[in-house]
């Protein structure tokens, strides 16, 4: 496992939400035939789109097809019907939300320690919110999937360039922390440094399948012991 570099150089932390910074319950298998089922509603054949490899589902195949059968109008109230679907399911177990033990405590460190703190999550910024309740304030910035188009979300660098831009900071000033590939990914491709959690889906083994000098901690909030 790898070393923070000199830390001078940063001016942010960022946390993945579910996962990493909260222990949260959300059915991923039903959430993610959301756009699948909303293409149902639409007489969208599934099976006659090419998604390619991504590890997410990406949007803009959709719309290709769309507008390859004279549809293309239809994509924006589409996408939006999807996005609606995702949220409502995301929130489906909310309020069993509760962040990691010393997620909360660390907010004030970092700020005291003059970074800017914030959240990026692939959720929608409404699931955040309800997920995060009263801690929702205590961050600079929380930038959900929805935050601009829904294929810019992570695992996709612009994800990260984009946080980069709300926090008022470059991309390489951000220490970012996150249980799961999409968010090293994000980080990784954007210039940002990625911390692993052992929280969530995110295990040793894991990041050192992903690049064996990824430094990892116990929880979120242990990230304050590497700022010094």
């Amino acid at each position: 496992m790898g070393g923070i570099p000199d830390i001078r150089r940063f001016k942010a932390v960022g946390f993945d939400m579910d996962g990493t910074f909260m222990r949260t319950h959300v059915d991923y298998e039903k959430l993610g035939l959301s756009d699948i089922d909303v293409m149902e509603r639409h007489g969208i054949p599934f099976d006659e789109i090419d998604f390619g490899d991504s590890i997410k589902r990406p949007r803009y195949p959709i719309r290709e097809w769309l507008e390859a059968h004279g549809r293309g109008g239809e994509f924006p109230s589409i996408d939006r019907e999807i996005d609606e679907l995702c949220t409502e399911r995301e929130c489906e177990f909310v309020d069993e939300a509760v962040p990691f033990p010393g997620s909360a405590e660390c907010l004030e460190i970092i700020r005291d320690a003059g970074f800017k703190v914030g959240i990026l999550t692939r959720g929608s910024l409404e699931y955040a919110r309800r997920a995060l309740g009263p801690l929702f304030d205590g961050f600079d910035v929380v930038m959900g999937r929805d935050h601009s188009s829904y294929d810019n979300a992570k695992p996709s660098p612009v994800a990260m360039r984009e946080f980069a831009e709300e926090l008022g900071v470059e991309p390489g000033e951000i220490i970012y922390v996150g249980d799961n590939v999409t968010d090293w990914q994000s980080a990784n491709g954007a210039g940002a440094f990625f911390i692993g959690v052992r929280t969530g889906s995110g295990s040793d083994e894991l990041w050192n399948d992903c690049d064996p000098d990824i430094p990892v901690i116990d929880h979120a909030g242990d990230v304050v012991g590497l700022l010094h």
